[in-house]
């Protein structure tokens, strides 16, 4: 037997309710997890490979450098939200907070890479965001995402983007009992 979408969305139809929620809720927790990690790997490995290395140099050549990878970052940064997609920028929580009351819980997929590239370029460039709000909105978009390529209707995206929402939450603060309030 092939694992395709339809033979899991078939598998996850056939559990009993409470099972079902439980494999689901599962699957998002550690689909926010691993792209709460991803991200982090993202930002150190730009961070490792400009600033770190810009570190071992003279003076001005760190000035300057550093200088220059922060502005190149923000610039590429902000194409990408400008050209692909708006409701991208911002922190992040604000966003999923509006996608929950005002679409279901349904993030768009777009927002979800643009985040993501931009999120790792910004922050690892060394801009002034943080990667606590990028992490939250990045794990509920890729729940809500799950979720709809698994089958759940849109009006039923609020659980999964809140659940993507604590496994980001927790993952960004190394704080798993942060999720379970949450």
């Amino acid at each position: 037997m092939r694992l395709t979408r339809e033979n899991v969305v078939g598998w996850l139809q056939r559990l009993p309710q409470n099972t079902r929620s439980l494999v689901l809720t599962s699957c998002y927790g550690l689909a926010g997890g691993l792209i709460a990690v991803a991200f982090q790997v993202g930002i150190n490995l730009i961070y490792e490979h400009t600033f770190v290395g810009l570190s071992q140099r003279s003076a001005a050549v760190f000035l300057v450098g550093t200088f220059l990878v922060i502005t190149a970052s923000s610039l590429v940064a902000g194409w990408l939200l400008n050209s692909f997609c708006p409701e991208a920028a911002g922190s992040g929580i604000p966003q999923v907070k509006l996608s929950f009351w005002k679409d279901f819980g349904v993030l768009p997929v777009r927002a979800l890479w643009v985040k993501f590239v931009a999120g790792v370029l910004s922050v690892g460039g060394g801009s002034s965001l943080g990667r606590e709000g990028p992490t939250v909105h990045l794990a509920a978009a890729l729940a809500s995402n799950l979720s709809g390529a698994l089958g759940v209707a849109t009006q039923n995206r609020r659980l999964p983007a809140a659940a993507g929402s604590a496994a980001g939450l927790a993952a960004a603060f190394n704080a798993p009992l942060a999720s379970i309030t949450f």
